[in-house]
């Protein structure tokens, strides 16, 4: 995840044209051989079996709808754009323009080596449930290593797990912690949303939670055993952090302007677009 920012603006900002959506609709993508992206040789929960990951697949399947755009954008639209580069290009996080608006939505491939929009990855997965919110981020801390997706993924730089298999797989990086944490999060009622930018100048995906009407930033990747919700840090007190997108399990926001902020909420944040799963 730490180079995706400027690899997606060099590769992957397609700007399709509404005619491409037309015939998209007649039209199968092209099929392709592609390597089989391993998995990791510790394929287990938090204290079960891993088969239950192999059980369970969630469907990811869905279309994003665009603020401002008449036609809605497809998965198998966005594949065929990915169907025609590399298997090392398309591990990249993928910022998608669509009918004349930019940063429109986002796209990363999964462990199914298929792109999906970003906010599918946020499954409605709730591990177990719990009355204490600081419970997931513990959670996280305790049982999930950090590993960088080019070591796990036999050196494939960016590959998202979903929050289901987040829980399942022990090892991830910055956004397989984030999506977990905060669809986690969102079963438990909380306005979380996934925010990608920048860390200190390298890339990275963190939580932003709102909650009584205060924003908190949530580092998921952290390895301190936090046992209160009053411990999280306000987004307004966390240094370093650049956010250039939000998403949920619905809505994907993009910011307008460079400048960077500590708030998640405002004029400056533009909602580009809603994912509808089907």
């Amino acid at each position: 995840m730490r180079k995706w920012l400027a690899i997606t603006l060099i590769l992957s900002l397609a700007l399709i044209t509404p005619e491409l959506v037309r015939r998209a609709n007649t039209q199968e993508p092209p099929t392709k051989s592609t390597p089989e992206i391993p998995l990791s040789d510790n394929l287990r929960s938090f204290g079960s079996s891993g088969s239950q990951l192999a059980s369970i697949v969630d469907s990811q399947q869905g279309v994003v709808r665009v603020v401002g755009t008449r036609y809605p954008l497809e998965e198998k639209t966005i594949q065929k754009v990915v169907d025609k580069r590399s298997l090392e290009e398309s591990a990249n996080v993928s910022v998608w323009n669509w009918q004349g608006i930019e940063a429109a939505t986002a796209s990363a491939r999964g462990l199914d080596q298929q792109h999906h929009f970003a906010n599918s990855y946020l499954v409605g997965f709730k591990p177990f449930k719990t009355q204490q919110l600081w419970v997931p981020l513990y959670t996280l801390a305790m049982n999930k290593e950090y590993q960088y997706d080019h070591l796990q993924y036999a050196g494939l730089s960016d590959i998202w797990q979903t929050s289901r298999q987040a829980y399942y797989q022990k090892r991830g990086d910055c956004e397989d912690h984030a999506i977990l944490l905060a669809d986690w999060l969102i079963e438990l009622g909380v306005d979380a949303r996934v925010a990608l930018g920048t860390h200190k100048g390298q890339g990275h995906a963190w939580v932003v939670a709102i909650l009584n009407d205060q924003e908190y930033l949530l580092e998921a990747t952290s390895k301190r055993r936090q046992t209160s919700w009053q411990a999280m840090p306000l987004a307004a007190l966390a240094e370093g952090y650049d956010a250039e997108f939000q998403f949920n399990r619905h809505f994907f926001w993009a910011k307008k302007n460079p400048t960077p902020t500590r708030q998640y909420r405002g004029n400056h944040w533009v909602k580009k677009s809603q994912f509808i799963r089907g």
